[in-house]
């Protein structure tokens, strides 16, 4: 349950305040004029909501970079099926003869 607090209370209570923030490892809101004005964490739960934000960020990274990979490896998969498929089936020439007409075609001399 949320806990709200008069800014006064801050000022007069701050021994109570503090207590209570380390006791319930909740946030508790402090209010100006009956507005929300501040929230205050111990610095164990502070820690927490910090240590757990930086996880959430290392693991979206990740799992973007992952997904980025998982689809690299599902492409090259299908290029290396299909080039074994093509040698299965004669769809082939040898290197050698790439290279030679590679070097004729664009005037490349060793």
């Amino acid at each position: 349950m949320a806990l709200i607090r008069p800014c006064a209370d801050l000022r007069n209570n701050y021994n109570e305040i503090s207590k209570l923030c380390h006791a319930t490892n909740e946030p508790i809101y402090i209010t100006k004029n009956g507005y929300n004005d501040l929230v205050l964490l111990s610095n164990e739960a502070y820690e927490q909501y910090e240590e757990k934000r930086i996880e959430d960020l290392i693991n979206k990274h990740f799992n973007e970079k992952l997904d980025d990979f998982e689809s690299f490896k599902k492409d090259i998969y299908e290029k290396i099926e299909k080039g074994l498929a093509d040698i299965e089936n004669g769809n082939y020439r040898p290197a050698q003869n790439f290279f030679q007409e590679m070097e004729e075609k664009y005037n490349i001399n060793e």
